[in-house]
């Protein structure tokens, strides 16, 4: 049951509350409160122990609304907005960044988050944040968006363009991601051609301009689509792990029956 809380833990709820923060750390409460960083924690121990929080993790928690501490009901946050806040150096990836920007076709229990130090997968409640952890030259491309009135970092269109060809088990397989692709109303080219040969990876360069070449929703241009052949060589590759197709003479790649297919329908 709700107790009591004491007039500094108060202080550090309505400020939280005024701020529309509903996630928030031990270096939050340091820096609202100017209190030391054990003070921080006693305190949000003992908020978690009133209900007027929820500790996701040491050091990250969830203020929990007054209407749900009034009524005393279950509070779930959004795991996006916990996920954001879960580490320092990380933005939003994979389906993730699908789903942010307007792309995704279906409900995911799976939340992705790219980074650049290693953490082992967290759960709140029944959604799993899965951490991806890259080198420091291949932390690019992300933006600052608003999220549910809060700042969070997120991979932009084309970053998660190429993280989801790259890595398709982020994003549900190939014909989920396809089925993403078509879904878009506008790719920034440049920006994508940038991404691809940032990556140094031909293969995942010739993949891109195989789904992208088929789509009707976006209409890949000559030079872009010139250049990627240029970068990617002339080598025959297979697209994907399976290494089992047909040869699709226009990219030179071994396209499995499960993808022309996942075009037919189109």
């Amino acid at each position: 049951m709700f107790q009591s809380m004491s007039h500094l833990e108060q202080q550090l709820y309505f400020k939280l509350g005024e701020r529309e923060q509903r996630v928030f750390t031990i270096h939050d409460i340091t820096s609202i409160l100017k209190i030391s960083e054990q003070h921080a924690r006693n305190l949000a121990s003992k908020m978690v122990k009133k209900q007027a929080a929820e500790r996701v993790k040491p050091g990250l928690f969830v203020r929990v609304p007054e209407s749900v501490i009034l009524n005393k009901h279950l509070y779930k946050e959004d795991a996006v907005l916990i996920a954001a806040k879960s580490l320092t150096d990380n933005f939003l990836s994979y389906y993730t960044a699908l789903t942010i920007h307007g792309l995704a076709e279906r409900y995911t229990t799976q939340v992705y988050v790219t980074t650049l130090h290693h953490q082992r997968p967290m759960k709140y409640h029944e959604i799993q944040i899965q951490f991806i952890t890259v080198v420091p030259h291949r932390f690019f491309g992300m933006k600052t968006m608003e999220y549910s009135h809060q700042k969070i970092a997120v991979a932009d269109q084309e970053r998660t363009i190429l993280d989801i060809v790259n890595r398709p088990t982020y994003a549900g397989g190939w014909n989920e991601i396809i089925s993403c692709l078509k879904n878009l109303e506008h790719v920034d080219w440049g920006t994508l051609l940038s991404y691809i040969k940032k990556s140094k990876n031909k293969i995942l360069a010739r993949r891109i301009g195989y789904l992208l070449d088929n789509l009707k929703n976006v209409s890949l241009p000559r030079n872009i689509k010139k250049e990627i052949k240029i970068y990617s060589g002339d080598n025959i590759y297979y697209f994907d792990s399976a290494k089992k197709g047909v040869l699709e003479k226009e990219w030179n790649l071994i396209i499995p029956q499960t993808i022309h297919e996942a075009f037919y329908d189109y």
